[in-house]
């Protein structure tokens, strides 16, 4: 069997698995507190060219893409209205813009608005690893673009009460360097008791560029696996602080050499689930070396109308994965019913 032919198999029979634990589900006696996890608004990008064959302008991209962001955030508050007893909080794993110019970021903040306050946001590979200046001339002048999307999130992550920040500012009046691979865990609110780390691109990804800003400034972009090394311990459920750690990252795959550190890290904290994006045509589960045994769900893309749907029901130990699609969340479809660490 080739590795084209394994791939589809594999993927067949996680298929079937999902649906096997959606007819088996079963009936359980309590409120589940909720959280949505969604993926790549990355605006302004569309359906079409998601396709490889869009003849549309910038106009019209920029319009379609605004259109499709809108209709998903619009479809995410009226499910939370829909439940006015509930905190919902929402996680966006990364490629929040196409490319990271000041434009595209300041588009998305007035975007975000439709979501309220309590979501949480991740970078990818097109916020900031796309756009770094390169030696034959590619990328974003004075890397403005990497700059401003990591001085945001490094915002964005303060402005929330969050546990842990992989971050460390050593700036001053005349420039300087960040340090950190800007990974952080939080526990969301109306999600008690469930560690989030947010990992950002991938767990490994690793750079330093420089940029002018009135000074110069560095910024040094690390392996969150040794913050990942402390963290973990700290957060895992043996501790009672909280039940158990849910993981976020943005890319599914990625080149982990022939260390499998991370995988390790993950098996030894008994992490039940990952969450990731970057596939906009893939909405469900999906198997990735990288995290071993530990099923990963993709969220896909606004630009593909589709996101997650996450319950956890405490009393019962239970996770439920539900998929949505055409952004109608009221139709959501479970894809899985996984077992966790509780209290009791």
């Amino acid at each position: 069997m080739n590795r084209k032919t394994l791939r589809r198999a594999v993927f067949g029979a996680l298929a079937l698995l999902g649906l096997v634990s959606a007819a088996h589900a079963q009936t359980l006696d309590e409120i589940p507190r909720t959280m949505i996890v969604t993926s790549d608004p990355q605006y302004p990008w569309t359906d079409k060219m998601d396709q490889g064959n869009s003849d549309e302008s910038d106009s019209k991209k920029e319009r379609r893409s605004e259109e499709l962001i809108r209709e998903q955030y619009n479809s995410i508050a009226g499910y939370r209205r829909a439940r006015p007893g509930m905190n919902i909080p929402v996680v966006i794993n990364g490629d929040l813009t196409a490319y990271g110019h000041g434009w595209q970021r300041s588009k998305m903040s007035s975007l975000y608005r439709i979501l309220g306050d309590n979501y949480y946001l991740g970078l990818g590979n097109h916020d900031y690893d796309n756009n770094i200046r390169q030696s034959n001339g590619s990328g974003c002048a004075n890397n403005g673009c990497a700059r401003d999307s990591l001085d945001g999130l490094r915002d964005h992550v303060k402005s929330r009460n969050v546990l842990a920040f992989d971050f460390t500012d050593h700036t001053g009046a005349f420039g300087g360097e960040f340090d950190g691979s800007y990974a952080y865990a939080f526990e969301a609110k109306g999600f008690e008791r469930v560690a989030n780390i947010q990992l950002n691109n991938y767990p490994t990804y690793e750079v330093s560029f420089t940029t002018n800003k009135t000074f110069n400034y560095k910024f040094n972009v690390t392996s969150s696996l040794p913050w990942l090394h402390e963290l973990m311990p700290r957060l895992n459920a043996s501790t009672r602080d909280f039940d158990f750690m849910l993981i976020h990252v943005h890319q599914p795959e990625w080149d982990a050499g022939s260390g499998n550190a991370f995988t390790e890290l993950v098996r030894a904290n008994k992490v039940p689930v990952v969450f990731a994006g970057h596939l906009h045509g893939r909405m469900g589960r999906y198997y990735s070396r990288n995290f071993g045994n530990v099923p990963v769900f993709l969220s896909g893309s606004a630009s593909q109308r589709t996101y997650l749907i996450v319950e956890h029901y405490p009393k019962a130990k239970v996770l439920r994965v539900y998929g949505v699609r055409n952004n109608d969340p009221e139709n959501k479809q479970l894809i899985e019913e996984i077992q966790v660490p509780g209290q009791g």
